[in-house]
C-alpha cells in the first residue's frame, strides 16, 4: 500500500492533524480589501493613422531612389529587392564568370581516363559489323582509359559472338551440324 494520500484533506481535517502533532497552525491570510467601484468614463479613441501598404504588384511599384552596390559575397541575403535591371545584370555576372572559369582538375582528370563517345559508338558499330575491327579499339579503350573498361569488354564480347556467327555464315563446313 502506498503511504501517499488517496485524496486531498480538508481543512478541518489538516487543523485536526495540526493540532495532534503540535504544529502551530498557519497565520490566516489577510482579508484582501476590496476594490473600490469606479466608474470611469472612457473616452473615444482615436482612429489609430492607416500604414502605407507596400504593394506586392509589379505595375504598382515604384523603382528604387538609388541603386544599390551588389555584392560579390553571394551568401549575403539582399537587404532590399532588386529590380528588374539589377536581376539581370547580376545574372549577365554570373553567367559571364562561369563561362570563364576552368575546368576544374578532379573533372578534367575525370574526362582523361574516359573514352570519347565517337570512340565508344565507332567501337560498337564495328563490333555489330563484322567483330575484327572492335578488337583494337576496344584493345585501346582497355589500356588507356580505365574508367571505361566495361565499354571495352562489351566490344570484345559482342566482335566475338559477331565472328563466330560470321565465320559459320561464310564457311558452312565449321559448323558440324551442316557439315556432310
Amino acid at each position: 500500500m502506498s503511504a501517499l494520500p488517496t485524496r486531498k484533506k480538508s481543512a478541518e481535517e489538516l487543523a485536526k492533524l495540526r493540532e495532534e502533532m503540535r504544529m502551530p497552525s498557519p497565520l490566516p491570510p489577510a482579508p484582501a480589501p476590496e476594490p473600490e467601484k469606479v466608474e470611469e468614463v472612457e473616452e473615444p479613441r482615436p482612429a489609430p493613422a492607416m500604414k502605407k501598404v507596400r504593394s506586392l504588384k509589379r505595375s504598382e511599384r515604384k523603382p528604387a531612389a538609388e541603386p544599390v552596390a551588389v555584392s560579390r559575397d553571394s551568401s549575403a541575403l539582399a537587404a532590399h529587392r532588386h529590380s528588374e535591371r539589377e536581376l539581370e545584370a547580376m545574372r549577365m555576372r554570373e553567367a559571364m564568370g562561369v563561362q570563364s572559369l576552368e575546368v576544374p582538375p578532379a573533372i578534367q582528370h575525370l574526362k582523361h581516363i574516359s573514352a570519347h563517345p565517337v570512340l565508344l559508338v565507332l567501337g560498337y558499330l564495328l563490333a555489330f559489323a563484322g567483330g575484327v575491327g572492335a578488337f583494337p579499339i576496344a584493345l585501346y579503350i582497355a589500356i588507356k582509359k580505365p574508367r571505361s573498361r566495361h565499354h571495352a569488354g562489351f566490344m570484345a564480347v559482342i566482335g566475338l559472338f559477331a565472328s563466330i556467327v560470321t565465320a559459320l555464315h561464310y564457311f558452312p563446313n565449321l559448323n558440324p551440324a551442316h557439315a556432310s
